[in-house]
């Protein structure tokens, strides 16, 4: 079965709110997206925590290391070329039965991942819902 990349209404409002604010940088995360989506080597990367970590690749990886440990399969995207000129992150969830991935929100990196964070109960509840 191969993967499939699925973007919630929630990140999909992200993205029509970031493109109001940085053209470039919604366009930037758009392509990533269509680029992962589009090949299954980037797709089965984004269960690798570290992957990309060394530069050699377009993005870098990483568990959401608080929800992960709570049992929430929640993970980053860090996209290089982004980080030079708006730094946002793209924030997904990996539905391990069925090989689906959803992002679930397009963030600035300020986003600190507090848990009283209202961007955090909105991630959390779009992933309950998967």
């Amino acid at each position: 079965m191969a993967y499939q990349l699925f973007i919630h209404a929630d990140a999909k409002k992200d993205l029509a709110e970031l493109q109001l604010k940085d053209r470039r940088a919604a366009a930037l995360i758009v392509a990533m997206l269509e680029e992962i989506e589009g090949d299954q080597r980037l797709l089965d990367a984004l269960t690798v925590h570290d992957f990309g970590d060394d530069g050699n690749e377009k993005f870098h990886v990483s568990k959401w290391l608080e929800m992960w440990n709570k049992g929430l399969d929640l993970w980053r995207i860090r996209i290089w070329a982004l980080d030079r000129i708006a730094p946002y992150r793209v924030v997904y969830a990996y539905e391990r039965g069925k090989q689906r991935y959803h992002v679930l929100g397009v963030f600035h990196r300020d986003f600190n991942y507090d848990p009283a964070d209202a961007r955090v109960k909105r991630v959390k509840d779009a992933y309950e819902q998967l």
